[in-house]
C-alpha cells in the first residue's frame, strides 16, 4: 500500500524523487492529503452555499464585520508549540483562539457565518505562497488550507446539524443551561469531525515515521492531539460570548471578548516564552555534548566533521547550517546538496569581521541575486591565541509557526558564537598535537643525529708515551657545528684536527660530517702536507655540497718522537703554545677558511713542542661567551686561566678554563658550540 501510495504521490509532485528522508515523507503527505481533502473541500462549500442566507449579510452587516475584526485579531495572536519527535527532528504547530469568535459567529448568526473563516483562510494562503514562492511551500501550504478549510466547513456544519437536534435554536436564545449543553455537544461533534478529516495524514505520518525513519510513534500522537486539542478548549467561550451579546448586548459582550483577547494574547506571550527557553536549554545541552565530545575524540581532529555532525545538526532550527575554516575546508554542510557560495560569504566576512543577521527576504549581501526565505546568521571563527578570522558559521533558521522576529533571531546568537568558540577550540587543539608530534618527531630525529655524530668524534684519546691529550666538546644545541679528530698516520705520526662551521643546527652538522671526513680520508693520503690536506678538501667540499656555509680548520701533524708539529690553519682560532719559559705564543692562519673558493692555497708552518709546553686549541665558543647581560668573556681572562695552571696537567688545564667559562656564563642560553683540544709534552 505504501509503495501505492508513493507511486501516485511522484506521479504528481515529480520533485519528491530528488528529496530524501522527513523532506520525502513530508511532501508525499501533503500531496496525499491533498488529494482525499480536496472532495471534502468542494462537498464543504457546496453545503455552505446551499445553506446560507444572503439576507442575513445585509441585514446584520455590523455584527459581521465585528465578528470579522474580533477574528483577525485572535489568529493575530496565535499560540505556538514545538514537540521534539526524534532527536533533532522536530514538529511546530500553532494554533489560536479564533474558534471562540466562530462559534459566537455561528451561534448568533447560523452557518452563513463560516464564510467569514472560509475568506480568512483563503486570505492567509494566497499571502502565504506570494511571499514563500517555492515548490514545497505551495504544496504545504495547499495542504494546510485545504485541510483546515475541509474541517472548518464540514466538521462544524455536521455538528450544527447535532446541534440542532439537541435542541439547541439558531441565533442561541440564552447562555441557559438548555442552550449551551446543546452547544457543548455541538463543538465536541465537530472537534471529532477534525479529528476524522485529519485522520488521514496523522496515519500516514505516524506509519512513515515508524517504517521509513523508524522513529517511536508515541511523540507524534501526542503531538497531532495536542495540535487538535488546544485550541478547541477555548471554543466553549464562543457560547458564553453569543449568549452575553443576546441578553445582555454590544457592550457586555465586547467586554467579554477584550478579556479573552487578553488571555490570547497572554496565551501567545506564555507559547514564546516556553519555546524560547527550549531552545536555549537545548542549544546549551548541545554545545556541553559538543563540548565533551571534542575532548573525547582524537586530538588531531579528525573526527571532527563527525562530531559536528552528531551533535550540531540539531542545534538550531535551521534549514541550512555551514561550518567552513581555511585550514580544513567544509567541516559541516547541512542538508549535504545545499548550495552556497562559502567564497564570497567568506570575503565578505572579512571586511565586516563581526557576527551578522538579517530577517527574511532580503538579499544575501555578499551576493545581491539570492534573497534568503528564512532569517540568516554569518558568524565568524576566530583563532583561540591570535583572534584572527579562520572560518565561519552560516545558518539559515526555519521558517515556523512561530514567527522570527529581531530579538528572536537575536537570541541565536550567542549560542552560534559559542560554537564558533567550539569549533576553534577543536582547530586549535589539532594544530596543538600536530605541531607536538612534529616536535617529537624533530627531537627523535635530532636524538639520532647526535648520536651520529657522536659516533664521528674519537671513541678514546689516543695514549702517546711521553705526551699527554684531552679534547672535551659542549654543543650548544643537540646538534653541534664544532669537531675535533685525533688521525693515526703512517711513521706512527698523528693528526690533530679541530674545526668549526660557521653556522648552527642540523645543516652545519652535515657540513662538519663531509668536511672531516674528507679531511680525514686525504690526511692519510698526504700525512706529510697538512696545507695539501686542506686543499684537496676544499676542493671536494665546494664540488660535492652547496650549502653557501665554511668551516674554519685548524690541522696538524705531530711527530711523537721528535716533537715537530707541522700545521695549517684555515681561518680557525689561533692556537696557543704555552711554555714555563716562553711564555705564550699565537699559531696564526695560514689562509682562508674552507668552502669560500676552490683556487685557494694554504701555507703551512711547523713548530717544535719542547718539554713541558703546551699546545691549547679551541673554538670560539670559549673565547665568544656571552652572559645574561650580553657581554663577553674577556680573552684576559682565559689567558689568565692559562697562566694560573701552567705547569699542570692537561687536564687541570682543561678544567680550568671550563670552569671560567661556566661560571662567566652562569644559567645565559648557550649561543656557540665550547670545544678544546690540548696536547701537552711531559718533562
Amino acid at each position: 500500500m505504501n509503495n501505492i501510495l508513493d507511486r501516485l504521490a511522484k506521479r504528481i509532485r515529480p520533485d519528491l524523487e530528488s528529496l530524501s528522508g522527513q523532506q520525502r515523507m513530508s511532501g508525499t503527505a501533503d500531496v496525499l492529503t491533498l488529494l482525499y481533502t480536496l472532495p471534502l473541500l468542494v462537498i464543504g462549500l457546496i453545503w455552505l452555499i446551499r445553506v446560507s442566507s444572503w439576507e442575513s449579510i445585509r441585514q446584520n452587516w455590523s455584527l459581521y464585520l465585528l465578528l470579522a475584526v474580533t477574528l483577525y485579531i485572535f489568529n493575530r495572536l496565535r499560540f505556538f508549540f514545538i514537540t521534539e519527535i526524534r532527536e533533532g527532528g522536530y514538529a511546530n504547530s500553532d494554533g489560536s483562539m479564533d474558534g471562540i469568535a466562530v462559534w459566537a459567529a455561528v451561534l448568533l448568526l447560523g452557518p452563513t457565518a463560516l464564510w467569514l473563516k472560509v475568506i480568512w483562510n483563503f486570505i492567509i494562503f494566497f499571502t502565504a505562497i506570494n511571499r514563500e514562492r517555492n515548490t514545497q511551500s505551495y504544496w504545504n501550504r495547499s495542504r494546510m488550507f485545504s485541510a483546515d478549510t475541509s474541517s472548518d466547513l464540514l466538521a462544524t456544519l455536521v455538528a450544527l446539524v447535532v446541534y440542532k437536534w439537541a435542541g439547541g435554536l439558531l441565533p442561541i436564545h440564552d447562555y441557559s443551561i438548555s442552550a449551551i449543553l446543546p452547544a457543548l455537544l455541538a463543538i465536541f461533534i465537530q472537534y471529532l469531525g477534525v479529528f476524522l478529516i485529519y485522520s488521514g495524514y496523522m496515519a500516514y505520518v505516524i506509519w512513515s515515521l515508524k517504517n521509513v525513519l523508524h522513529t517511536p510513534t508515541r511523540p507524534v500522537i501526542t503531538f497531532f492531539f495536542m495540535a487538535l486539542t488546544l485550541p478547541v478548549l477555548a471554543n466553549p467561550f464562543g457560547i458564553v460570548a453569543a449568549g452575553t451579546y443576546v441578553e445582555e448586548g454590544l457592550l457586555e459582550f465586547t467586554f467579554i471578548i477584550i478579556g479573552l483577547l487578553l488571555a490570547a494574547i497572554l496565551a501567545r506571550r506564555l507559547s514564546q516564552t516556553a519555546e524560547y527557553s527550549r531552545q536555549q536549554f537545548h542549544q546549551i545541552d548541545q554545545l556541553e555534548k559538543l563540548g565533551r565530545a571534542i575532548l573525547a575524540a582524537p586530538p588531531d581532529g579528525s573526527d571532527l566533521p563527525n562530531v559536528l555532525q552528531k551533535h550540531v545538526s540539531s542545534m538550531f532550527s535551521s534549514r541550512v547550517i555551514l561550518i567552513w575554516t581555511q585550514s580544513n575546508g567544509i567541516l559541516l554542510q547541512e542538508p549535504a546538496n545545499t548550495p552556497f557560495d562559502w567564497e564570497l560569504a567568506w570575503k565578505w566576512l572579512q571586511v565586516k569581521n563581526e557576527a551578522y543577521f538579517s530577517m527574511p527576504g532580503k538579499r544575501l549581501p555578499w551576493n545581491a541575486e539570492i534573497t534568503h526565505g528564512g532569517p540568516i546568521i554569518l558568524c565568524p571563527i576566530r583563532d583561540e591565541e591570535s583572534r584572527q578570522l579562520i572560518g565561519e558559521i552560516f545558518i539559515e533558521l526555519q521558517t515556523m509557526t512561530i514567527p522570527w522576529d529581531t530579538p528572536a533571531v537575536h537570541r541565536q546568537l550567542p549560542a552560534v558564537q559559542s560554537l564558533a568558540a567550539h569549533v576553534a577550540s577543536a582547530i586549535h587543539q589539532g594544530h596543538v598535537y600536530t605541531g607536538t608530534l612534529a616536535m617529537q618527531k624533530t627531537l627523535q630525529e635530532l636524538s639520532l643525529a647526535h648520536s651520529i655524530q657522536t659516533s664521528f668524534l674519537p671513541a678514546s684519546i689516543p695514549q702517546l708515551s711521553g705526551w699527554q691529550l684531552t679534547a672535551i666538546l659542549e654543543p650548544a644545541r643537540q646538534i653541534a657545528g664544532d669537531f675535533y679528530d685525533f688521525i693515526h698516520l703512517p711513521e706512527g705520526k698523528l693528526g690533530i684536527l679541530i674545526a668549526d662551521v660557521a653556522d648552527k643546527g642540523l645543516g652545519s652538522a652535515l657540513y662538519m660530517a663531509l668536511s672531516s671526513t674528507l679531511i680525514r680520508t686525504f690526511a692519510n693520503e698526504y700525512h706529510q702536507d697538512p696545507a695539501k690536506v686542506l686543499k684537496t678538501a676544499n676542493q671536494h667540499i665546494l664540488r660535492n655540497a652547496r650549502a653557501n656555509l665554511f668551516v674554519t680548520v685548524f690541522f696538524a701533524v705531530l711527530d711523537p718522537t721528535t716533537g715537530v708539529l707541522r700545521y695549517a690553519n684555515a681561518g680557525h682560532n689561533p692556537p696557543f703554545l704555552l711554555g714555563m719559559n716562553t711564555g705564550i705564543k699565537t699559531l696564526n692562519n695560514t689562509g682562508m677558511p674552507l668552502g669560500v673558493d676552490e683556487e685557494n692555497d694554504w701555507g703551512q708552518d711547523e713548530i717544535l713542542i719542547s718539554p713541558g709546553e703546551m699546545l691549547l686549541c679551541y673554538t670560539d665558543g670559549v673565547t665568544d661567551a656571552q652572559n645574561n647581560a650580553g657581554e663577553f668573556i674577556d680573552r684576559k681572562i682565559i689567558l689568565s686561566t692559562i697562566q694560573q695552571n701552567m705547569g699542570k696537567t692537561v687536564l687541570d688545564l682543561q678544567q680550568g678554563i671550563m670552569d671560567k667559562v661556566h661560571h662567566f656564563v652562569g644559567d645565559a642560553p648557550r649561543f656557540d658550540d665550547l670545544t678544546l683540544v690540548i696536547l701537552g709534552r711531559d718533562r
